[in-house]
């Protein structure tokens, strides 16, 4: 009986992680929508009113920030990068980390210009990792539930 619980308890912690697997998959990809609207806002803040980016960040709507995964204290976008990097991948990665280091550095025009080629680099990306996005959730919901299986076949 107690071998047949065990077995029963290793099998839904491994359905719990093949849950969470595949919802963390899901979750790289809006942090990275995410991203690009907020890229796309701080853009249009410059472009029309001028506005410095710790005021735009300030200043800005909630919802964009939440959905970089930005916590409530961040102030700048260095914070935000830091508190997401858990979702992002390798080159999306590099591309904000240029991003945050860039922006606000440079005059007006060059500031458009440059959330422009990050906002299409990161269209790229997104549309490189939505493509990917079923593939990687079948895999990791099949390695989590594998692994389940034969950890409790083993300790049968």
């Amino acid at each position: 009986m107690i071998k047949l619980l065990g077995a029963a308890l290793i099998l839904a912690v491994g359905g719990f992680s093949a849950f969470s697997s595949a919802r963390y998959e899901k979750k790289r990809l809006s942090v990275l929508d995410g991203w690009i609207d907020l890229i796309v806002y701080i853009r249009s803040q410059i472009d029309c009113f001028l506005m410095p980016l710790d005021a735009i960040l300030q200043n800005g709507d909630r919802t964009l920030l939440d959905a970089c995964m930005s916590p409530d204290d961040a102030v700048d976008l260095g914070a935000i990068l830091r508190a997401s990097s858990l979702y992002l991948d390798g080159e999306v990665k590099r591309l904000l980390e240029n991003f945050v280091r860039e922006t606000g550095s440079t005059f007006r025009e060059e500031q458009l210009k440059r959330c422009d080629y990050y906002v299409s680099a990161l269209r790229t990306q997104r549309e490189r990792l939505a493509a990917a996005l079923p593939a990687r959730r079948r895999l990791s919901t099949a390695l989590c539930l594998c692994i389940s299986i034969g950890t409790a076949i083993l300790l049968w």
